[in-house]
C-alpha cells in the first residue's frame, strides 16, 4: 500500500524540518526606490515556502489493523479520550481499544499505550482508490472507507445498454456528448423547467447547474396504455448527501385541466443495470392521450433538501 505522510529529518518530528526559501524576480513600479538607492530594474528576493514536504512510500498494510480483530486501527481524537491504542507485553501485538481487554485471554495483557502510533496513523495518508476516475484526495486509513462510500469521483455506468464506458458522474456528461450526441438540459433547483423530449430516446440527462449533479430522465412503456417516466440521481451512493425530491407533471396540450403528476424522491444509481427498467421505483404513468406525437412534453422541478457535505480527507 502506498501512503504520504511527512518527511522527517534526522528521525525529528515534522515541524522541525527546515523550510525551503526560493528566490523569485521582482520588478518594482517606476519611480520605486531600491536598498541601494537606483530606481526601476528588478531586485531577487528569498520567499519562504511554507509548504511540509511530503514522500510517497510502500508499506505492509497490517501495520494499519489491529492485530486482534484486524480492522484499521483508529488514532485516538479529543472525543475519544477513553480509546486508545495498546501493545501487548508477549509478542507486542498492536490491538485497538475494543479488544485491549480480550487480548489477554488468547496472548497477553497489552496495557502498554502506543501514542507515537496514534501520531503515525493521523499523518499517513493513502491515495482514494477512486483516482483513475478523476479523485484527487489523499485520506488517513481508517477513514478511506468512509470517504469511497461519498466519493464525488466513485464510477457509474453509461445508461446506454450497448455501451461500456464507466466513469464519475462529470465524466458520463463528456461521455454522454462525445459517443451519443446527447447534450444535458442544464436547471436550477427549486424551480420549474419545461423539457420537450423525444419518445424514441429511453434516456435524457439533466444536471443541476448549483452542484452539477447529474439526473437522468428515464422514459419506458406500459404496452399501449401509458408511458413511464422516472429521475434518477447518478451517483454510487445514494445517502450521501444532497437529498432531492421532484416535481414531474405532463398537461394535455393546450388543456391543463388534464394532468398528471408525480412528487417524490429522487433515488440514487451508479447504473450498474443501465438504465432503470420502466415501471421500477417511483414513476409517472403517462396516458397516450397526453403525449404529442413522439415527444413528451414534462414540466420538470428538482429540490435540494440539504447542502451536500464535504468529503473527510483527514
Amino acid at each position: 500500500m502506498r501512503i504520504r505522510g511527512a518527511l522527517l529529518s534526522n528521525g525529528g518530528r515534522a515541524h522541525h524540518v527546515s523550510k525551503k526559501a526560493r528566490e523569485t524576480e521582482v520588478n518594482p513600479g517606476e519611480g520605486d526606490a531600491m536598498e541601494d538607492g537606483g530606481e526601476g530594474g528588478s531586485a531577487l528576493v528569498a520567499v519562504e515556502d511554507t509548504t511540509e514536504p511530503q514522500i510517497d512510500v510502500k508499506m505492509d498494510i497490517a501495520v494499519f489493523l489491529c492485530q486482534a480483530c484486524l480492522l484499521p486501527l483508529k488514532p485516538r481524537s479529543s472525543s475519544e479520550l477513553r480509546f486508545f491504542l495498546s501493545q501487548c507485553e508477549a509478542a507486542r501485538h498492536i490491538v485497538c481499544s475494543y479488544c485491549r481487554g480480550g487480548h489477554g485471554d488468547t496472548c497477553s495483557r497489552a496495557d502498554t499505550r502506543c501514542g507515537e502510533l496514534d501520531a503515525f496513523l493521523g499523518a499517513a495518508k493513502v491515495r482514494c482508490l477512486y483516482s483513475e476516475f478523476g479523485c484527487e484526495r489523499y485520506v488517513v486509513y481508517h477513514g478511506a472507507a468512509e470517504h469511497l462510500r461519498a466519493c464525488p469521483c466513485a464510477p457509474c455506468s453509461c445508461p446506454e445498454a450497448s455501451c461500456a464506458f464507466i466513469g464519475s458522474p462529470s465524466a458520463l456528461l463528456g461521455h454522454f456528448a462525445a459517443a451519443h450526441s446527447r447534450l444535458a438540459v442544464t436547471v436550477r433547483y427549486g424551480r420549474s423547467w419545461n423539457l420537450s423530449l423525444q419518445l424514441s430516446q429511453r434516456w435524457h440527462a439533466v444536471v443541476g447547474e448549483e452542484d452539477k449533479s447529474v439526473f437522468l430522465v428515464c422514459l419506458g412503456s406500459l404496452g399501449a396504455v401509458a408511458t413511464t417516466v422516472s429521475l434518477v440521481c447518478v451517483r454510487a451512493d445514494g445517502a450521501a448527501a444532497p437529498q432531492f425530491v421532484c416535481k414531474v407533471s405532463v398537461e394535455h396540450p393546450g388543456d391543463d385541466k388534464d394532468k398528471v403528476v408525480l412528487m417524490a424522491s429522487i433515488a440514487s444509481s451508479a447504473l450498474a443495470g443501465r438504465a432503470p427498467a420502466p415501471g421500477q421505483g417511483m414513476f409517472l404513468a403517462v396516458p397516450q392521450e397526453l403525449l404529442s406525437g413522439d415527444k413528451i412534453a414534462l414540466s420538470i422541478r428538482i429540490d435540494q433538501l440539504r447542502p451536500a457535505s464535504t468529503v473527510s480527507t483527514s
